[in-house]
């Protein structure tokens, strides 16, 4: 082998023992970043881990709440029936004692017969409008508690939205960031593939010329 052709083979060499060197020292530092963003991965599943066990006793206080809400719902609802059922019974009893007051003046009945009727509806009705009276009292204490728990459903619903929101962009955030390791993995092991079969290829060809140099020198 001439002079200048072994020079070239060791520069060649040399070259590529840099450029390993190299790789060698990039190979750390890849290394140290792809603990980086391993350890943000990380972060971020353990972040929706949290996020997900909020999520979940909002989501259980949002269903107490919708069950909650529609029970004060259904019993009020059974109360303004009670409530409408009482105010029939006192409208039919008033009536029932105008007609004994057209009665009275017309002749038809005795003073003595006419306050013996009156009184008992008058008992009768005072007692449907106690009833009545409670019953809207029940209903206006039923209605205030029922904005609340609509007001709190709301609250929840919307903190509900809100944590999924989050969840969902931590679980893109983590997605994406598997996603460059895999690439930076794969552009590395492609470098390192490449670093290897090129000095494999180097030292085949310096072998190859130190084998053809003894054959020609031992030829002359």
């Amino acid at each position: 082998m001439s002079n200048k052709r072994l020079a070239l083979l060791v520069l060649g060499l040399m070259a590529l023992v840099l450029l390993t060197t190299a790789g060698c020292v990039s190979k750390k530092t890849h290394q140290a970043q792809m603990a980086e963003q391993k350890a943000i991965i990380d972060q971020a599943q353990n972040r929706i881990s949290e996020l997900e066990k909020a999520n979940e006793a909002l989501n259980k206080g949002l269903a107490d709440a919708k069950a909650a809400l529609a029970a004060a719902q259904s019993e009020n609802a059974q109360l303004k029936q009670e409530a409408g059922s009482l105010k029939n019974q006192i409208s039919a009893l008033e009536n029932e004692k105008a007609e004994l007051d057209k009665a009275l003046a017309a002749g038809k009945i005795t003073e003595e017969s006419y306050k013996k009727k009156t009184q008992s509806l008058s008992w009768t009705i005072a007692g449907l409008k106690k009833n009545l009276a409670e019953k809207e009292a029940a209903i206006a204490s039923k209605d205030t508690e029922i904005s609340r728990l609509q007001a709190n459903e709301a609250a929840l619903k919307a903190a509900a939205e809100e944590q999924n929101k989050k969840i969902t962009a931590l679980q893109k955030e983590k997605a994406d960031l598997q996603a460059l390791m895999d690439r930076t993995v794969s552009s590395k092991n492609t470098l390192i593939y490449l670093l290897a079969g090129l000095f494999a290829l180097a030292v085949i060809l310096a072998i190859v010329g130190f084998s053809r140099g003894r054959k020609a020198a031992a030829a002359a």
